[in-house]
């Protein structure tokens, strides 16, 4: 048995310096280089071909039984390729393994206060995938734990909405609306597990968190806003929130410069001029910032508040009664 095996390894040897002799009787002084693309999956036979018909081997048979007995063996790459036509082969074999799989890739920015709706229009302007595309991925299954806190409810139009985190992003251009949505989760997950959030507690905070995102301009008002909401809600008062209904109303693309009255009749369960409590879930991704805000609401009697006009510098002007507030509006 033993004597069968080196013979068989003789002759191979012996084959392939043949085959190499050969090959170096053929090889020929050629100009430039050769743009070679090999797919994704192509396995060794494949990648022959493709150099073969490029003029860049003479021998797919030589070419197969260096690579197999060659470090560079199972790990030959996908991908766009230049390649000098009078490469040797080991040179071949370094490029092949070195420099392809080499994607194109697209920054995405994600501002803070963006809805699913707003995400899926960027994401289709840029090319990455379609808004139907985006969204149908943001109603798959992703196995988070936070994520289990959500209720069903079919009044609620994203259930990932809230958690899909405000950051840039870096995607290959090729990258699937499920990948994309799976990614911003995964951010989501590392920003705010460190807050430790009590698990019934998230969806509920992440709600008030996303309003606070959209009614705060100045960080030093975030939890000061956020203690609005509490004071209302301990009231059961209604929390009357104009960026609920530019939810509502706009589909959750937030395209109007100021909330009219016959807003506030918008017939949704995310209007809280409408409807007691909460919004039915998150209007948009909220911050760090906002989910602290959230998580921790400053203590104090304000119940109302509105723009402060004067200023004209995102500030906000609290007060404790309604004669108050009135009082100050111009």
């Amino acid at each position: 048995m033993r004597r069968k095996k080196k013979k068989f390894f003789k002759r191979l040897i012996i084959a392939l310096l043949i085959i190499a002799m050969a090959n170096t009787a053929l090889r020929a002084i050629k100009k430039g280089t050769a743009s070679i693309t090999i797919p994704e999956g192509a396995n060794s036979i494949e990648i022959s071909e493709i150099l073969k018909e490029n003029g860049l081997i003479n021998s797919k048979t030589y070419f197969l039984a260096r690579l197999y007995f060659s470090q560079y063996r199972g790990k030959l790459q996908y991908g766009k390729f230049k390649i000098d036509k009078n490469a040797f082969l080991n040179t071949i074999f370094d490029t092949l393994s070195k420099d392809g799989a080499k994607k194109e890739t697209i920054s995405v920015t994600i501002p803070e206060g963006f809805s699913v709706e707003m995400i899926g229009d960027r994401l289709e302007s840029l090319g990455l995938c379609t808004k139907a595309e985006f969204e149908n991925a943001v109603k798959s299954d992703y196995d988070y734990d936070f994520l289990k806190a959500i209720p069903k409810s079919k009044d609620i139009k994203y259930r990932l909405q809230g958690f899909l985190y405000p950051e840039t992003y870096e995607f290959y251009s090729d990258e699937t609306a499920t990948n994309i949505v799976d990614t911003l989760l995964k951010e989501f997950d590392k920003r705010v597990s460190p807050l430790n959030i009590p698990k019934d507690k998230i969806f509920e905070i992440i709600t008030k968190a996303s309003m606070v995102e959209r009614e705060a301009k100045l960080d030093s008002e975030r939890d000061i806003i956020a203690g609005v909401f509490e004071n209302r809600l301990k009231k059961n008062m209604r929390l009357q929130i104009d960026a609920t209904v530019a939810y509502a109303a706009t589909n959750g693309r937030y395209n109007i410069n100021r909330v009219m009255k016959r807003d506030l009749k918008v017939q949704s369960k995310y209007n809280t001029y409408m409807y007691s409590g909460l919004p039915v879930g998150p209007i948009c991704s909220p911050s760090i910032k906002s989910i602290s805000a959230a998580q921790n609401p400053k203590k104090h009697n304000y119940l109302y508040y509105h723009t402060d006009t004067a200023k004209n510098d995102g500030s906000h002007i609290f007060s404790e009664s309604y004669a108050e507030h009135t009082s100050t509006i111009k």
